[in-house]
């Protein structure tokens, strides 16, 4: 049969078309192990590529960034509506609120080590917080020196020597770990805050330091200093240009604020009360968010203990004069009505229980 096929194909074609037909196989032979090879190549290459996509953890935390950005200006975006009706409704009602987030000094302690910035909100535990990032910032030479976490602020052990006033600064400090600083800012009720304020500087340094004539020289009167501070407050928060100097009281009672209009999404933040006996649960989510930043087990101890066993200088949650304020607010409803108008929206962008207010 082989035969008969040569003599078939002699008798029909042309020896020099066989010729060239067995050429042609021979390049298509070629050809076939030429695309094979680059085919491995690129399966090569693919899989590679889907390995390195699946894996990279730069690019993996850069989806994530993006998806976190998106969902929080979401939020942000949400937030800000729900807020502008309130407003609005509180002006048709002749009682408009205080605005967020009002501009005055803010005041960052950091520990580079942990890659950590703290914001410190006055009378929300700003001295216990100065004292937790000045030991996470040089835990020896804080510790060889037998400091406090609670120590007075006018004799701070770090002053100065980690603080800064705006969170550029911050991130200029933090080199090249400025992207990926953790933030932390410990808030408090706003009532509770502004009864530790009063108490502190409208009665206990206004009796001690008459000539200041503290808190407007209201002299210990809740309703008078809240009305003259609404107004100061409406003044700082105007769309114009306020020349309105802040005093020592606007920036102790302002609603809260660590630049929070703008990074407000980045921050962690910490609901810590102030009486030892409702502290723990605070401590506790404090502890953890330093834990996430590697902070040894032994430091995370010694604040915490610290920070159950103590008390700052300038507690006033056990005394007189913060029963009395608490029990005008309970009783006056005027009172209430006040601070309503500048705390409101702290409470809803916080999530604080507004039972009293309401």
């Amino acid at each position: 049969m082989w035969v008969s096929g040569q003599n078939f194909v002699s008798s029909h074609y042309s020896p020099h078309f066989f010729v060239v037909f067995s050429f042609d196989s021979s390049r298509f032979s070629f050809e076939m192990s030429k695309w094979f090879i680059v085919s491995c190549f690129l399966l090569c290459a693919i899989s590679y590529s889907s390995y390195y996509l699946l894996t990279s953890n730069s690019l993996i935390k850069t989806v994530k960034t993006h998806t976190y950005k998106r969902f929080y200006e979401l939020i942000r975006e949400n937030t800000k509506m729900k807020l502008e009706r309130l407003q609005d409704d509180a002006k048709l009602a002749g009682k408009p609120f205080v605005p967020p987030f009002i501009n005055f000094d803010r005041e960052y302690a950091i520990a580079p080590k942990y890659n950590l910035s703290i914001c410190r909100i006055k009378k929300s535990m700003s001295t216990l917080m100065s004292g937790v990032a000045c030991v996470l910032y040089d835990t020896g030479k804080f510790m060889r020196n037998n400091r406090s976490i609670l120590e007075v602020w006018s004799q701070r052990f770090c002053a100065d020597k980690n603080e800064y006033r705006r969170l550029n600064e911050v991130k200029w400090r933090m080199g090249d770990a400025h992207h990926t600083f953790t933030k932390i800012v410990v808030i408090r009720d706003p009532i509770s805050r502004f009864i530790s304020f009063f108490s502190n500087k409208c009665i206990f340094e206004a009796q001690k330091y008459p000539s200041r004539k503290q808190c407007y020289n209201c002299q210990g009167n809740v309703t008078c200093f809240l009305e003259k501070q609404y107004m100061r407050f409406m003044q700082h928060s105007s769309d114009g240009f306020s020349r309105l100097r802040p005093s020592y009281e606007d920036k102790h009672a302002a609603p809260l604020n660590c630049e929070f209009s703008k990074y407000l999404q980045e921050y962690k933040i910490v609901k810590l009360a102030v009486d030892p006996k409702d502290r723990k649960n605070g401590l506790d989510n404090l502890m953890n968010v330093l834990k996430e930043s590697n902070v040894p087990n032994s430091t995370l101890e010694y604040i915490e203990k610290s920070a159950l066993e103590g008390e700052t200088q300038h507690a006033t949650y056990d005394s007189d004069a913060h029963d009395v304020v608490k029990k005008q607010i309970e009783s006056d409803k005027t009172i209430r009505e006040w601070l309503k108008r500048i705390y409101y929206l702290d409470f809803v962008i916080f999530d604080f229980d507004r039972t009293l207010i309401d």
